[in-house]
């Protein structure tokens, strides 16, 4: 889609307003109002049943939302009778550019809040901070997602977010920052689901049979420890990465033995704990953390829950007011479009809520446009469905998953049913806060985890997006026929690597014909960047530039293509005028080594400019001199960017580049990222996103990487 396109498409989403009927909705409305701006509705609710009830559906009808803050104790369900047409949408949008946000969090009284009188319960908190920490009786305050923790998760565990002040209140952890480490793996415990890899061993003292799974046992180091012995069977639970950096599981403690040293957990981790690649005692570096344990309340700001007294402990930074403290306790979207149609939600901020801020469910040409989500426990915005759906020039960050996730098209039909999705100009960042893993900015087409997964998202545009600060991937894709151009990812794998920018794990018979184009992707020490993990039929990667800054002795690949299927099903590549710059390896690129165009592309300053393998039914990978009919250029110095240092990557006029090759296309460098239009009014300045900071100091926790067989 070309930007005069693209900047048509915004006008069509248009409303204009002037030709539009209205209704208002405030704070300080009353729903038996006639909803004028005079006098406005309370509730979005009636406002809904008034556009429902309206005999002119032939032009516009935007409900108005007042300044203020709406509390919502339901979702509010939009259904198919609730939409418009192609010529009169139904708008639900900020008034004049009033702040208004929606939450799905409920306040909590600063008198609701008790300081702490049982002597046994004051036992469990620093001696100098029992005048500090107050307490919520959660029965009293009709509390719902308060259920103990299962054995065993691997996402937030269902239970409430405390925020205070429109931030999130972090559960107690110990240790406060980094993690504690196992010494030495006595149990593995993978069982039945993994067998035949020496590096996936999981047998245990010298045994020779195969054993089901067992609970993981260490050694641990940290005598700390000692102190949860008598919390054990109230339940205490760990986060860690167990054995590889894309794994990351909550599991209760079963055992502690104070003078062996030694931790039980009381169900087993899948796989097995201990790092896969140094089986069976680890290498003594798999992190792990505690959290939710009213003993180790001990920085301002958290809280935890117990499960047994059903009470909630608050170390708040600041004193308690009226409404400062809020609880999001409602699990379900907070807004939810249900084969609508021709709905439009506009400027509004959708906030503090323990399920996804939006869901779109079916329907068709639905626009979110301008808004803000954040603080949402899951996703920002989930699209599951449906054809012709357009999120544009959002702002969503804070969230304990994903940014937007998609679902959409056909892959049955021939050619495949395009989505028509469209994902433009969002700022995505600092997601992925609870969920640590497979938790993308943009999902389109990736379920699952290590390994990879599936489900349909056909021909999704997905351009000019601004994506940055995350555990661990950027876009995950799958599926058929998409579109990724003009996005700028960076500051990404800031935990664990073997991830991407990009990043795909899929099969030949389900994925293909993706395009990416013109993105930009630096700054990241352990991540790389457009990678296939597995297969990558039929795609075109030109225009990219890819400058990760990789820490050093870490894989850090530029441009990765793995082995995939090929043997059984040769894909060619087309992979042309890409620049890869300062990153560890440039270009890695497997393939049968027939019909395939790479040429024009240009690494500048990589620790290994080129690596081409070529696969054969007899050899796995076997090094090629080259595998290209065109040609690709190395540069150990500067070629001629106009401030390299700084991270301008614009080619001069005069730059070596256009004489050593002078088929290379400059790339539309000033074109990628987020533009201004009209709901996002500026861009964020280079030092509020950190966006050229030197990350080599943050490693992460990833670990030397062995191909995933």
């Amino acid at each position: 889609m070309t930007r005069k396109l693209l900047f048509l498409l915004i006008v069509l989403l248009a409303v204009t307003v002037s030709n539009a009927q209205s209704y208002f909705v405030s704070v300080n409305g009353n729903d038996h109002n006639s909803g004028s701006i005079e006098k406005p509705f309370a509730s979005l609710e009636k406002a809904k049943e008034a556009v429902k009830k309206t005999n002119n559906h032939l032009k516009p009808i935007i409900v108005y939302v007042r300044e203020g803050i709406y509390y919502f104790t339901k979702p509010f369900i939009l259904n198919s009778e609730d939409g418009g047409t192609e010529n009169a949408p139904i708008v639900y949008a900020a008034y004049q550019n009033e702040k208004v946000s929606i939450r799905g969090s409920r306040p909590i009284p600063a008198a609701t809040f008790k300081k702490i009188k049982d002597n046994a319960t004051l036992k469990r908190i620093k001696p100098n901070l029992r005048d500090s920490i107050v307490m919520l009786d959660l029965d009293a305050s009709k509390i719902e997602h308060i259920k103990k923790y299962t054995d065993k998760f691997d996402d937030d565990g269902g239970i409430i977010e405390l925020f205070m002040n429109e931030l999130r209140m972090p559960l107690s952890r110990y240790p406060n920052e980094g993690n504690m480490t196992m010494k030495k793996v006595l149990i593995n415990g993978g069982g039945q689901e993994v067998k035949n890899e020496d590096w996936r061993n999981f047998y245990a003292n010298g045994a020779k049979e195969q054993r089901p799974p067992r609970k993981g046992v260490f050694e641990y180091r940290d005598a700390h420890t000692a102190n949860w012995i008598n919390s054990l069977e109230r339940g205490v639970w760990l986060k860690g990465y167990w054995r590889i950096p894309w794994q990351n599981e909550s599991v209760r403690i079963d055992k502690i033995d104070t003078t062996a040293k030694t931790i039980t957990l009381a169900v087993p981790v899948n796989g097995g704990i201990g790092n896969k690649y140094t089986r069976p005692d680890g290498n003594g570096k798999e992190p792990y953390w505690l959290l939710n344990l009213l003993e180790e309340i001990d920085m301002p700001g958290e809280w935890a829950i117990d499960f047994v007294d059903k009470k909630l402990y608050f170390y708040p930074p600041k004193n308690i007011v009226n409404n400062s403290v809020r609880i999001a306790d409602m699990a379900e979207p907070l807004i939810q479009l249900n084969n609508t149609a021709y709905v439009q939600f506009k400027n509004i901020l959708f906030e503090e809520n323990l399920h996804d801020g939006i869901k779109i469910t079916d329907g068709h040409q639905n626009l979110i446009a301008g808004c803000t989500i954040r603080n949402i426990t899951k996703n920002g915005i989930t699209v599951d469905g449906g054809i012709d759906h357009t999120i544009l020039s959002n702002d969503i960050y804070y969230t304990g998953a994903g940014g937007l996730w998609l679902r959409g098209g056909d892959e049955k039909t021939t050619p495949h049913t395009s989505s028509g999705f469209k994902v433009i100009n969002n700022h995505i960042h600092h997601y992925s806060e609870l969920q640590k893993i497979y938790a993308a900015a943009i999902n389109a087409g990736f379920s699952g985890g290590g390994g990879g997964g599936h489900h349909p998202c056909v021909g999704a545009y997905i351009a000019h997006n601004m994506i940055h600060d995350a555990p661990h991937v950027g876009v995950l894709f799958g599926s058929w026929d998409s579109r990724f151009e003009y996005n700028e990812i960076f500051n990404y794998c800031l935990i664990s690597d073997d991830m991407g920018a990009f990043y795909s794990y899929d099969l030949y018979e389900r994925m293909g014909g993706h395009t990416f184009a013109y993105n930009f992707i630096h700054n990241t020490s352990i991540g790389d960047g457009i990678y296939f993990d597995h297969d990558h039929r039929d795609m075109k990667i030109y225009g990219n530039l890819v400058a990760l800054n990789s820490a050093p002795k870490r894989r850090g690949t530029a441009f990765l293509y793995k082995i995939g299927s090929q043997v059984k099903n040769p894909q060619t590549i087309e992979c042309y005028n890409n620049i890869a710059v300062i990153s560890n390896y440039g270009f890695e690129i497997v393939t049968t080594g027939t019909n395939n165009s790479i040429y024009n592309n240009i690494s500048v300053k990589n620790t290994v400019p080129y690596v081409w393998k070529t696969v054969t039914d007899k050899a796995r990978d076997t090094a090629a001199s080259t595998l290209t009919k065109g040609t690709n250029l190395t540069y150990d110095t500067d070629p001629g960017f106009v401030n390299m240092n700084q991270f301008d990557f614009r080619l001069k006029p005069d730059s070596r580049v256009f004489k050593d090759l002078p088929g290379f296309q400059p790339l539309p460098i000033d074109k990628m990222g987020l533009f201004v239009d009209e709901y996002r009014k500026k861009l964020p300045a280079d030092k509020e996103v950190n966006r050229f900071v030197n990350l080599k100091s943050k490693q992460g926790i990833g670990t030397d990487i062995l191909d995933r067989q």
